[in-house]
């Protein structure tokens, strides 16, 4: 079996150079990121979102199937709505704010 120049045992010293292998001993492999910072009220009113919508949907499915389960849907339903709308004016905020802040 014939090996390509650079690949397997056989390489050289300049092997590493040849397969565009980055030496990473001097700088990090990855650039530090920035998160953005979270309350956690917001953190906690992104995840009823979802939950708030996972159980509309199954409540819903369940009541059009049975016919059972009716008020429980519509509940999830006002809390996904309720939740959706906070989450989306503190989205917007946050959006807002950065904007207005690389203005000045």
């Amino acid at each position: 079996m014939r090996v390509a120049p650079g690949f397997g045992c056989a390489g050289g010293a300049g092997a590493a150079d040849d397969l565009g292998v980055t030496d990473t001993t001097t700088r990090p492999a990855r650039p530090a990121t920035q998160w953005p910072t979270r309350t956690s009220v917001r953190t906690y009113a992104e995840l009823l979102l979802g939950l708030s919508f996972t159980a509309a949907v199954a409540c819903g499915g369940y009541a059009a199937a049975t016919g059972h389960m009716a008020v429980a849907a519509q509940g999830a339903g006002i809390v996904f709505l309720v939740t959706l709308t906070c989450v989306l004016v503190s989205w917007f905020r946050a959006v807002e704010l950065e904007e207005s802040g690389s203005r000045d």
